[in-house]
């Protein structure tokens, strides 16, 4: 066991940036873990950090020594769950992450009714539409929207997401209803966070540069904008569809919808995959498909 000594004093320190933190975290102290560190460093013969009175920073040794000691933490802690969960009955803490508006909306009931059917099971949900590092933040699970980056994450299509045009009546009875791509030079857009709105054409994804009085980074801003009559917009079907059984909003330009996107669910890529974490996928995948 003496391998192990100083790893997670390393990794700690590595993500805190400071050996204070680390010690928090670890709930020592900091001369326990300068100490664990030390010997860790000795053990290698290589330099891992960098010190000084102001600033502490890796080393390129110690760059790479630390992606390969977060695996060696995974790949324990995935050893340890396959113990511990020999009986298939799901405990311990999942944490989980969502974009905001679609975490509160569709995640969180699908999350509080897999909590009711396995109580045991404790969840830590982070709700951001920021993209957080699921392997340095510690998750285990992401929720993603949309096209999906490159990565070494593993990933689970749980259901589709479609995008709509959409505008009220008043609007449309004094604009009109655009037909082609074309005609919306000649409306007002409520823009979100890009300029360009997308839509498919002779079987060819197209963007479409659009303009308009208002820009907001809030879905359901530019739904009350649209309600009121200020111009038409661009959003996924789950902002607009109770507005559009109302007959609040109508869609336009059907035919050039974009096509659909996949609502993903994001994990690290372990050999083990811990019950609850499987059970949970399993259970947003049936949620998902209901909706």
């Amino acid at each position: 066991m003496d391998r192990w000594i100083g790893i997670d004093e390393f990794v700690a320190v590595a993500s805190n940036g400071s050996f204070s933190g680390a010690a928090t975290q670890l709930n020592t102290s900091v001369a326990q873990i300068s100490r664990r560190v030390k010997m860790l460093e000795e053990r290698l013969n290589i330099q891992l950090l960098t010190r000084t009175t102001r600033k502490l920073a890796l080393t390129q040794e110690g760059e790479v020594f630390l992606s390969h000691a977060k695996h060696l933490q995974h790949g324990l802690d995935d050893a340890t769950a396959a113990i511990r969960q020999r009986d298939r009955q799901p405990t311990g803490k999942l944490k989980l992450t969502a974009p905001v508006m679609y975490g509160e909306s569709y995640v969180m009931p699908a999350v509080v009714d897999f909590m009711r059917l396995y109580p045991k099971v404790e969840v830590e949900m982070h709700l951001t539409n920021n993209q957080v590092d699921l392997l340095d933040k510690g998750f285990d699970l992401a929720i993603r929207l949309g096209k999906l980056q490159d990565s070494s994450l593993r990933a689970k299509r749980l259901t589709t997401r479609k995008t709509m045009v959409c505008g009220a009546n008043i609007y449309l009875n004094q604009f009109g209803q655009p037909h082609t791509l074309a005609e919306l030079s000649n409306h007002k857009c409520l823009i979100g966070n890009s300029s360009e709105w997308r839509f498919v054409e002779h079987g060819k994804a197209r963007q479409i540069k659009v303009a308009g009085p208002l820009r907001c980074n809030s879905g359901w801003g530019l739904l009350e904008a649209a309600k009121q009559g200020l111009g038409l917009v661009q959003l996924p079907h789950y902002y607009v569809q109770e507005a559009l059984e109302r007959g609040e909003l109508t869609e336009v330009l059907i035919n050039f919808r974009p096509e659909e996107e996949g609502v993903w669910a994001l994990y690290p890529p372990r050999q083990f995959v811990a019950t609850s974490l499987r059970l949970l996928l399993d259970h947003l995948s049936a949620h998902f498909n209901q909706v």
